[in-house]
């Protein structure tokens, strides 16, 4: 019988040993894993091989319900920061009130490299004056509840941080104009319980931003005229509404998004929280922008059959996803739909129109949009007995479904004089053309007869369907 001494692992070198142990100690913010203590106590060798490699220990997490004054949590912070070495040090905090600890985690600011702090009071953190956070790549701030004490009216202590890309507030505490960071050279941006006016703000300063998120989103009530800015680089842009928003900020009708690829709108309540004036706003910000979205999500808004035509539409050309999707159970966005936009969705081939028509119009030309659309969602209604299924609209969207999955759609060719791609005559099987398809309420008794062999088959071939 093989001793344990004798088992692989053994005999690997110390290098991949020391990439295994990075690996299995990794984790995300506040989840458990084996952790770099239990490894240096399996025998001699993997201690040694564990204290010497410094980011082993560069990562520190104190949760809620353990006290950062107690002796052990003092200690094991003491270890990790010695043996750590020169390391940059990644933190994971949540502390209701100042701590021993924090003072000693302070004293390294400017080896900090990727921080999420929770707290219920912020501060005691102001208060330490301003450092030099060299490494600083990564910053959330978040409040454990209500503050007692609002924040300064000049926080500067972030404001020496060149290597800052991706900031994330709870601006239940802070305000833009009093927060001091290197807006300008953010990626990244997240703002949880801002109100519009603050998302616009915030997109303004951010002249460098990627991506941005706002969580919660309130309606402005700053009543301010309209202010045109770029954002020239924002790719993707989330708005998490947490009560019903009437519009998306008085800017939204003068910015521009040139670059934007990715747009999504998420309802958080039991209703409509996005109002009607809304799709056409978006729909003037893409023609406005010139941008080419691909990926399209909206859910929970209100909108007319007309309104969201227009959209689709102004972004035929180049989506690739469209998801209308409701989430906690609802299907307003397919009880919104009418059955003509459910027709003009579906894929008509006719190869004639395509060599002759010109591609602008070919694309405007119903049976004929979202030519590139591999993913689409909807979710349809529960069969409460309080609640008329439309098996007719039903049966609309199954056929549009099958139209852009059947073996009768045409593949994608290049023309050779224009260089563009147009509908082609090869055949394609089906999931070739949509890929993917989210639906709510997949298996209701009271759907069409013979739906659910309808998606079978789909599925079967190719299709991934995803029921929520």
């Amino acid at each position: 019988m093989t001793s344990d001494s004798q088992a692989g692992i053994h005999a690997l070198p110390n290098e991949i040993l020391c990439q295994i142990f990075l690996f299995v100690v990794s984790r995300a913010p506040g989840e458990y894993s084996v952790s770099e203590f239990e490894l240096s106590f399996v025998c001699s060798r993997w201690r040694a091989v564990a204290l010497s490699v410094y980011q082993l220990w560069s990562s520190i997490c104190i949760l809620a319900h353990e006290d950062p004054e107690s002796e052990g949590v003092m200690h094991l912070t003491e270890l990790s920061l010695e043996r750590s070495g020169d390391s940059p040090l990644d933190l994971f905090l949540n502390l209701r009130e100042d701590s021993s600890v924090m003072h000693m985690l302070y004293a390294q600011a400017h080896r900090w490299r990727h921080v999420h702090i929770i707290t219920t009071v912020y501060h005691y953190l102001e208060d330490r004056g301003v450092k030099e956070f060299t490494l600083l790549e990564s910053l959330s701030l978040s409040m454990d509840g209500s503050p007692p004490y609002p924040v300064s009216s000049n926080s500067r202590m972030w404001s020496n941080a060149p290597r800052l890309h991706t900031l994330s507030l709870d601006m239940t505490v802070f305000e833009l104009e009093q927060f001091a960071v290197p807006w300008h050279q953010l990626r990244h941006l997240t703002l949880e319980y801002s109100d519009l006016d603050q998302m616009h703000k915030a997109l303004c300063l951010c002249t460098s931003v990627v991506t941005a998120g706002f969580d919660s989103c309130t309606n402005d009530f700053s009543f301010r005229d309209p202010v045109a800015y770029t954002c020239l680089f924002l790719s993707s842009l989330t708005i998490v509404a947490s009560h019903r928003l009437e519009t998306l900020g008085p800017d939204i009708t003068r910015c521009i998004y040139p670059s934007l690829s990715i747009l999504t709108l998420i309802s958080g309540s039991q209703e409509f929280s996005f109002s009607h004036v809304i799709v056409p706003d978006l729909t003037l910000l893409v023609i406005r922008s010139e941008c080419r979205l691909t990926s399209l999500t909206l859910h929970g808004i209100s909108y007319s059959s007309k309104h969201l035509m227009a959209l689709i539409q102004a972004t035929s050309s180049s989506l690739i996803k469209l998801d209308l999707c409701d989430v906690d159970h609802r299907a307003w966005n397919f009880l919104q739909l009418d059955k003509w936009l459910i027709q003009a969705l579906m894929w008509l081939p006719s190869p004639g129109v395509a060599e002759t028509a010109p591609i602008a119009s070919y694309l405007q030309t119903p049976g004929h949009l979202l030519p590139h659309l591999k993913e689409f969602g909807i979710r349809f209604p529960s069969s409460r007995r309080d609640f008329s299924i439309d098996r007719e609209k039903i049966g609309l969207v199954l056929g549009m479904i099958e139209s852009r999955c059947s073996s009768s759609a045409l593949g994608a060719r290049t023309d050779s004089r224009t260089r563009r791609v147009l509908p082609g005559k090869r055949d394609t099987s089906v999931g070739e053309v949509l890929e993917r398809l989210h639906l709510g309420r997949l298996w209701s008794t009271r759907v069409p007869s013979g739906f659910e062999e309808r998606l079978r088959a789909l599925e079967d071939n190719g299709l991934k369907i995803t029921a929520l």
